[in-house]
């Protein structure tokens, strides 16, 4: 079991991506003469989340893929990869509902820390159903809250360290800058 980070050392990182996001949502969401709003309203999160999730399923299949006998192992820097291209939609997910509802970003992080230290009471064993499952809920659900608890359960089923989420999110968000000076 990973151990559990400190709620200040959590906390700080998590101000911080969510400040990278914001960043990398004015080139994204404005620069494509969209709003937060125009999102949420159109449950395009819920899209994104789903195709991501779609992407993290496909890295486990050596994990729930019975019929192929050459189906190759699970390559664990891919998963981590994949997850955090859902945490990119659910932390704007989440800078959306701030700029929507109006609510601080203080209380979407307090939201995080709480849904990550309960995480850790889950069971680690990795289960792809058990692991999706209560996300693929959330979303279908509705379109209220982005799904940080649900985000936390798949973080601990996946058995993955939040540090180590947190360096490929930095990693990843200069990737995701680089593309959009591309013309991605």
């Amino acid at each position: 079991m990973t151990e559990l980070m400190e709620r200040k050392a959590f906390i700080t990182r998590w101000r911080k991506m969510l400040k990278l996001q914001e960043k990398l949502d004015e080139r994204i969401v404005m620069g494509n003469g969209l709003t937060y709003k125009d999102l949420l309203d159109g449950d395009w999160y819920v899209s994104a989340v789903l195709d991501e999730i779609g992407e993290l399923n496909h890295e486990l299949k050596a994990d729930w893929c019975w019929w192929k006998k050459t189906q190759a192992p699970v390559d664990e820097k891919k998963v981590l990869e994949e997850f955090v291209d859902v945490l990119h939609f659910v932390l704007s997910w989440q800078l959306a509902h701030h700029e929507v509802s109006g609510l601080p970003l203080s209380k979407f992080t307090a939201i995080a820390f709480s849904e990550y230290e309960n995480s850790g009471r889950f069971a680690e064993q990795r289960r792809v159903v058990s692991a999706f499952q209560p996300m693929m809920l959330r979303l279908s659900e509705c379109n209220t809250y982005p799904p940080v608890s649900q985000l936390m359960w798949l973080m601990r089923c996946l058995k993955l360290d939040f540090e180590d989420v947190y360096q490929a999110y930095l990693a990843k968000n200069k990737e995701n800058h680089a593309r959009q000076d591309r013309g991605y």
